[in-house]
């Protein structure tokens, strides 16, 4: 059969040039070379992924995506990328402007999802290096490399095209580039092996179309336009170009973390913010931000962020639920990298909403490589830098409104300065509580920072004690003590405020210090400047007092005691090695009641001044019982008062044998008479 009677539909190019040098008599048309060359590159081209790449695709299928779902991010992100670049090259006046978008058309009958963008496109040379290479792809990395280089290769996809593979039995796609003729459009198919055809076809408009029929299961639901939109709302809502899906956009709101701060207004703020708690799913536990922090920087990474606290009513259960959740999602150009992006920040601040978008982070980043990534540990210090400090500056601005603030989100920075480990950094979250001070009146809190401002000329600590409330820090024995010398004191109402200043230690270079601790040392101070000449007891009769006491009371209770002739309204006081440390395990029961007297060895100070004390000493010449009972019930007075007692129920019997002992003695006048 000849070539002259075959039809024409069915000449390939080398049957024509056969049938050309054949033919002794001239063809009724000629052929070019330039014809020649465009008639054999029309014909499909196989070509065989590189080894790198075929690791690539099982890396991508096993382990470098956590879920499927992120192909569509990837596929948008690559589209986005091509749009910015398109409009870097009509920036520079090499190509005319067009239009802007990204159309996503989906057949749930035959298992296909397409993405079509009218970005940069493709030519031969892209195809080859960036769909069977691997490569990179980044807006930001693409005009930094061009900026001595007007001609260098742009529209490529990069490490993201792959992750199509994930959920596709064949991938097709059809590219032009702008600025070529109409038929020098491509079409390149893979068909699920390690191989890849690329072929010209004509009449396509500039950009790329990427179709791709989806394996039969999971995967074909993403032919489905719902969950196609569901994605987007997901990951891909803030791309700053429209989102069609079958003709229908689907992001509608601006990414107004990549504006100027002055360019946004509250209304659109609350707006971003609703959108944001509802993604999150916390619309019935948020309504509108309390504090708004808006900023940008470009060093030492480029960094682009919105971050919200909410106004809200805290309450136990919403701080224990949120311990494994946090509200800042991770950004990469507008493009969702991962939602409740833990790494971001530290726990503690994980009551804050809002979005981190830097151009330095990859799109393709696994949990692992979060984990370990430098430019992440960079942002975590910026954006904790950043909130602290916003927040400390509030605290001077509106010292009112953060109050209030103070009083729903106090409990997270408590666990902030306890779970540092850097001291610098437990002092800045130390910097945001508030407490009473003896200084002020009650109900007005103060700061750490305004402590030290206060401070007595050649003070070097920092006093602080902890009361149940203010009434009985006032009448506390230890306070009594510092008072005197006007001192200022912190009043500490939590019981984790205690474990807080432990943790703490010092701040700003002063020491911590607790009241009952620096009156411990006062007393014996007191104890040893006593005078000798003394009138309430003579030193035989003190330490005939003492040593009686310590038997009574055992060895347990009284490790140590000590008189004093200090003026005071409590006849007994009673410190341990570490107050804070045995209050706390004595409340969380890892230590049972009175055991922690083992293990703190109380000092018993007891004031010789006091007519309680003297009239004992003389009762237990004379009633030797309800002397023995009165000094039980005067220890147990001093436990009570500095919180080292849980069950006080064994007090009810003593107190009933010491009543019924003043009843029947009523007429006695020696009973509690010094």
């Amino acid at each position: 059969m000849s070539y002259a009677s075959l039809p024409v539909r069915l000449l390939t190019a080398r049957h024509l040039l056969r049938a050309s040098a054949r033919c002794s008599a001239p063809m009724s048309f000629v052929l070019n070379r330039q014809t020649q060359r465009r008639w054999l590159a029309s014909e499909p081209q196989r070509h065989e992924f590189q080894a790198e790449t075929k690791n690539l695709m099982d890396i991508v299928a096993k382990s470098l995506y956590s879920h499927s779902e992120v192909f569509v991010r990837e596929l948008i992100s690559n589209a986005s990328d091509a749009l910015e670049k398109r409009r870097y090259a009509e920036l520079k006046g090499d190509v005319a402007e067009g239009p802007s978008e990204i159309r996503i058309t989906t057949n749930k009958d035959k298992r296909l999802i397409t993405f079509e963008d009218t970005g940069i496109g493709m030519n031969r040379e892209d195809l080859v290096k960036f769909l069977g290479t691997i490569a990179k792809s980044g807006s930001k990395d693409f005009i930094e490399n061009n900026k001595e280089n007007a001609e260098a290769v742009i529209g490529q996809f990069g490490v993201g095209f792959y992750s199509a593979f994930m959920v596709a039995d064949s991938v097709v796609v059809t590219t032009r580039k702008v600025g070529s003729a109409p038929e020098e459009g491509l079409r390149w198919t893979w068909n699920g092996d390690n191989s890849y055809e690329i072929a010209e076809t004509s009449d396509l408009p500039t950009g790329t179309k990427i179709e791709i029929r989806l394996k039969v299961g999971d995967s074909a639901t993403y032919s489905e336009e719902d969950r196609i939109k569901e994605v987007i709302n997901k990951y891909s809502y803030f791309v700053s170009a429209p989102i069609l899906v079958n003709g229908e956009r689907v992001n509608n709101l601006n990414a107004i973390w990549t504006m100027q701060a002055r360019e946004v207004n509250k209304e659109m703020h609350e707006t971003f913010f609703k959108q944001l708690v509802k993604t999150q799913g916390k619309q019935e536990m948020f309504t509108r931000p309390q504090y708004t922090i808006h900023f940008q920087t470009d060093t030492p990474i480029s960094l682009r962020s919105v971050i919200y606290i909410p106004q809200s009513q805290f309450n136990q259960l919403s701080f224990m639920a949120q311990q494994k959740m946090c509200g800042l999602s991770l950004y990469a150009r507008r493009v969702l990298i991962k939602p409740d992006a833990q790494e971001l920040i530290p726990n503690y601040l994980r009551f804050v909403i809002g979005v981190v978008d830097s151009e330095d982070i990859p799109l393709n980043l696994s949990r692992e490589m979060l984990q370990n990534n430098p430019v992440l540990r960079k942002l975590r210090k910026i954006i904790t830098d950043k909130i602290l400090g916003t927040l400390q500056s509030e605290m001077k601005k509106d010292p009112v409104k953060y109050s209030d603030f103070f009083k729903n989100y106090s409990l997270y920075f408590k666990e902030g300065v306890v779970t540092e480990q850097d001291q610098g950094i437990k002092e800045e979250v130390a910097k945001l509580l508030l407490f009473e001070s003896s200084s002020k009146k009650a109900g007005e809190l103060t700061s750490l920072g305004d402590y030290v401002k206060r401070m007595q000329e050649g003070q070097k600590e920092i006093y602080y004690m902890y009361a149940n409330n203010r009434q009985l820090a006032e009448s506390s024995p230890y306070y009594e003590v510092i008072k005197s010398q006007n001192k200022e004191v912190l009043f500490l109402y939590d019981p984790a405020d205690e474990v807080v200043f432990l943790g703490l230690g010092q701040f700003s270079m002063k020491q911590l210090v607790p009241v009952e601790k620096w009156a411990q040392e006062e007393a014996e101070k007191v104890g040893s400047d006593d005078k000798k000449d003394n009138k309430d007891f003579r030193d035989n009769e003190k330490k005939e007092l003492l040593d009686w006491m310590k038997e009574t009371l055992g060895s347990v209770r009284v490790a140590e005691i000590s008189g004093n002739h200090r003026p005071s309204d409590h006849p007994v006081m009673v410190t341990v090695l570490d107050m804070g440390a045995a209050r706390h395990f004595l409340r969380t029961g890892e230590i049972k009641d009175m055991e922690h007297l083992v293990y703190f060895k109380p000092h018993v100070h007891v004031n010789l001044t006091h007519p309680l004390v003297k009239a004992m000493y003389k009762m237990r010449k004379t009633d030797k019982e309800t002397a023995a009972i009165l000094a039980e019930q005067i220890y147990d007075n001093a436990l009570i008062t500095a919180g080292l007692i849980k069950d006080t129920s064994r007090m009810v019997g003593r107190l009933n044998k010491l009543l019924t002992s003043l009843a029947g003695n009523k007429g006695s006048s020696t009973i509690l008479t010094p």
